[in-house]
C-alpha cells in the first residue's frame, strides 16, 4: 500500500471512527488503545484496501462518509502492534540511532564552539560576523577553518571541502533547548534528547500561546511528570505573552495566510525573551532542537538540517527528525510507549492552535466538536467584524475560511497614519495617532543629540561619517519629522522603519529578542539603553516595515488595491526616482527592507510589472537585471571618481 500513496499514513483510532459515526453506519470495532486502520488525508485503509472516504467537513457540517462497495458492514480487528513493531524494528533503530548521533554531535560541536569563541575573541576578530558579511555580499557560503599554528581563516565552503578543511563553529551558545509544543514531532525530539544528552545541559520550554488545545496542555503536564521522575535535573518551564491573544486580534487583526503574526508574538517572542543572559538584559544565544519535518510543507522540505537565524537572529534551529515521515513518528511513540495527544486519536493530523489560517475545514470541524468553548470567542470575533463590514453571508464566509485570505487587519479601524513626502533635498514624514516615542526609537539608528522644547525637538544624527540635522514638531502622537540634506538611501530606509515602529508599536516584544546586547526593552514601555546599543538595526530589519502592526496595515491596503483598474492601480502615486534607486540597488532585499509607505508598495509593484522590470512573482526580468547592473555599475564609478 505504501508504494502507491502520495503521503505517509497515520493511525486511526476508535475515537475518530466514533466521531465520524461509523458505528451508526453498520461498522463494528472495539474501543481499544491500538489503532484500527490507517488514513492518508481523508482516505481510510484497512489491511491495505481503501474502505471509505470522508468529505465535506467544516465548522458547521459533519463529514459525509462514502463507504466503498463491499465494506458496508465491516468488523475491524485492531492492528497487531507487536508484529508491526517487529517488522519495522530495524528501520526505526537506524532512524533513531542517526538522530541521537546528530543531537549528540551537534551539542558537542556547539559546546566546543563556545570555547573557540573565546579564542576568536582573543584574536580581536568576530569571525562569525565577517563570514556573514562576506556571504551577504558574495551570495556564497563561507566557512571558518582552522589553519596551521592555531590560526583561523575564512574561505568558500566548497573550497574548504575540497581541501579537506573542517568547518569550525564560533558561535557561543548560552542555552540548549528541546522545543516542546504538545505535538507528536516535538514529543519525539524531546525523548531523543533525553537519550542523547545529560539532563543538566538542556531544558524544555513550553509556550502557552493562548491558542492551545486543552489536550496539548494536558499532555505537557503528563510529559513533565514523566521526565521529571526519570531525570530530576531536567528543567521544565512555561512562557506566555503578557497580554491575551484576543487583545492582539483587536490591535492587529486575524492572522492570515500571508501574515501569521501570532507565531512570533504569542510563541517565540515570549519564549526567547525569557532567556535573557544571567545577570543582564542581554539576549541569550540559543540552540533549539525542534520537531520540524520536511514532509510537512514544501517550504520546510528546503530547510538545511541546522539553520542559523531562521526566525530570530540569536537562535540556531537544529532538526533531528527533518527527514522522518508521519508513520515513522507514530512508530517511535508506539515503540517507546509514549503518551499520545488525545487530539490525534480524534483525527487531527497535526495539533497546533485552536484556530489557524494554515489549518483546514477538517480541523475546524474537529475543534468545533471537541473544544467548542475554547473556539467560540475567536469565531464570535470574526463574525462580529464580518457583520460590521457588510459581509452578506457571514456563516458561509466563516465556513469556507475566507477570513484567512483577507490580509490581517482588514476589519480594523486603525487611526494611525504615516505619510512620507519625498524630495531630492530633505527627508520628510508626518504621523497622526502615533503610539510611542519617536525620540526613543531614533536612538537605535545612530548616535544623536536631542534638544527638547515645547512641541519641538531637534538635534543631529551622526551616521557613518556624516552629520544630519533633524527636527520634530508637534505632539507625542501627531507630529512632523524632517531631516535636512538626507540622500543616503540606507539611512532613509532605517528612518522610515523607525517612524513605522514609533507610529504603530503595541509593545508586542517581537523585536526585543532581536537585540543582541539587551539595549532594547519593549514592555511595558519602549526603552533603549544608548550605552549598550550598537546600532545593528536588527530590531528594525527583523520584519517588513520594521513592525508587525505596520506590516499588517500595509498588507491590508495592498489587498484592497488589487481589484483596482486603470490609473487607480498605481493608487494615484507617481513613481519617484528614490524608489527606483533603492530598488535597483538591492532588488533581492527590497520588498523586505524598503522605505515605501503602505499605500505606495502596491502601486510601485504594479508599475514595475507593467514596465517589464519584474514578472508576476516580482522576480527580475532580463530588462530588470540589466537595469540593476547598469545602476550598480554607475554607483561604483561615482564612488571611484569621488574618491
Amino acid at each position: 500500500m505504501a508504494d502507491t500513496l502520495s503521503v505517509s499514513p497515520r493511525p486511526v483510532f476508535f475515537e475518530e471512527l466514533d466521531l465520524l459515526k461509523l458505528h451508526e453506519l453498520g461498522w463494528t470495532y472495539p474501543h481499544c488503545e491500538e489503532p484500527l486502520l490507517w488514513a492518508c488525508n481523508k482516505q481510510y485503509f484497512y489491511r491495505g484496501q481503501l474502505v471509505f472516504e470522508a468529505k465535506g467537513a467544516n465548522l458547521y457540517n459533519d463529514a459525509t462518509i462514502e463507504i466503498k462497495p463491499g465494506f458496508e458492514s465491516l468488523t475491524l480487528i485492531p492492528v497487531d502492534m507487536d508484529e508491526m513493531l517487529r517488522r519495522n524494528k530495524d528501520i526505526l533503530f537506524l532512524l533513531e540511532s542517526e538522530a541521537i548521533e546528530f543531537i549528540r554531535d551537534t551539542f558537542i560541536d556547539y559546546s566546543l564552539a563556545s570555547k573557540k569563541f573565546e579564542e576568536f575573541k582573543a584574536n580581536q576578530l568576530d569571525y562569525e560576523a565577517l563570514a556573514a558579511a562576506i556571504e551577504k555580499r558574495t551570495k556564497r557560503k563561507i566557512a571558518i577553518v582552522k589553519e596551521d599554528c592555531d590560526s583561523f581563516d575564512l574561505m568558500e565552503e566548497s573550497i574548504a571541502q575540497e581541501r579537506g578543511k573542517k568547518r569550525i563553529l564560533a558561535t557561543k551558545i548560552d542555552v540548549f533547548l528541546a522545543s516542546f509544543s504538545g505535538g507528536k514531532d516535538s514529543q519525539v525530539v524531546l525523548d531523543l534528547c533525553t537519550r542523547s544528552l545529560p539532563p543538566s545541559v538542556f531544558e524544555v520550554i513550553y509556550s502557552d500561546t493562548g491558542y492551545e488545545l486543552p489536550s496539548s496542555l494536558d499532555l505537557y503536564e503528563d510529559v513533565k511528570r514523566h521526565y521529571s521522575s526519570l531525570f530530576p535535573g531536567l528543567k521544565f518551564s512555561t512562557t506566555s505573552n503578557h497580554a491575551p491573544v484576543l487583545s492582539y486580534w483587536d490591535k492587529i487583526g486575524t492572522p492570515s495566510d500571508t501574515h501569521r503574526w501570532c507565531c512570533s508574538v504569542m510563541k517565540t517572542a515570549p519564549l526567547y525573551r525569557s532567556l535573557k543572559a544571567s545577570g543582564s538584559n542581554k539576549q541569550a544565544k540559543v540552540l533549539t532542537f525542534d520537531g520540524v519535518r520536511a514532509e510537512e510543507s514544501t517550504r520546510r522540505s528546503n530547510y538545511n538540517r541546522i539553520g542559523k537565524g531562521v526566525k530570530h537572529s540569536t537562535v540556531i534551529n537544529a532538526h533531528p527528525i527533518l527527514n522522518w515521515n508521519t508513520t515513522e513518528i507514530f512508530l517511535y511513540l508506539f515503540t517507546h510507549s509514549l503518551p499520545i495527544n488525545l487530539a490525534y486519536r480524534f483525527g487531527k493530523a497535526r495539533v497546533g492552535c485552536i484556530i489557524c489560517p494554515y489549518s483546514s475545514c477538517w480541523d475546524d470541524m474537529l475543534v468545533s466538536k471537541l473544544y467548542p468553548q475554547q473556539l467560540s470567542p475567536f469565531i464570535e470575533r470574526i463574525a462580529e467584524w464580518s457583520e460590521r463590514e457588510g459581509i452578506k453571508d457571514v456563516e458561509n464566509y466563516i465556513r469556507d475560511r475566507k477570513w484567512k485570505f483577507r490580509a490581517s487587519g482588514k476589519f480594523l479601524t486603525i487611526p494611525t497614519q504615516v505619510i512620507f513626502k519625498n524630495s531630492s533635498a530633505n527627508f520628510f514624514a508626518t504621523v497622526k495617532g502615533g503610539k510611542s516615542s519617536i525620540i526613543e526609537w531614533l536612538k537605535v539608528v545612530a548616535p544623536l543629540t536631542c534638544i527638547i522644547e515645547e512641541e519641538r525637538v531637534y538635534g543631529d544624527i551622526k551616521y557613518k561619517d556624516s552629520i544630519y540635522s533633524y527636527e520634530i514638531t508637534g505632539t507625542l502622537s501627531d507630529y512632523s519629522f524632517e531631516v535636512v540634506g538626507l540622500k543616503d538611501l540606507t539611512l532613509i530606509s532605517s528612518l522610515k522603519r523607525v517612524i513605522y515602529k514609533a507610529a504603530y508599536c503595541i509593545n508586542c516584544e517581537s523585536c526585543e529578542i532581536e537585540c543582541p546586547t539587551g539595549a532594547l526593552s519593549v514592555f511595558p514601555t519602549i526603552r533603549i539603553d544608548t550605552k549598550t546599543c550598537v546600532h545593528c538595526h536588527r530590531c528594525l530589519n527583523f520584519h517588513d516595515k520594521g513592525c508587525i502592526v505596520a506590516n499588517s496595515t500595509s498588507m491590508t491596503t495592498e489587498t484592497n488595491i488589487k481589484a483596482k483598474a486603470g490609473i487607480d492601480r498605481y493608487n494615484t502615486f507617481g513613481i519617484h526616482e528614490e524608489w527606483m534607486a533603492e530598488f535597483l540597488m538591492s532588488p533581492e532585499d527590497f520588498w523586505e527592507n524598503n522605505g515605501l509607505g503602505p499605500k505606495q508598495v502596491p502601486g510601485f509593484k504594479n508599475w514595475l510589472k507593467e514596465a517589464g522590470i519584474v514578472d508576476s512573482k516580482l522576480n527580475l526580468t532580463n530588462l530588470g537585471k540589466s537595469l540593476s547592473q547598469i545602476y550598480n555599475d554607475s554607483v561604483k564609478i561615482t564612488e571611484v571618481v569621488e574618491t
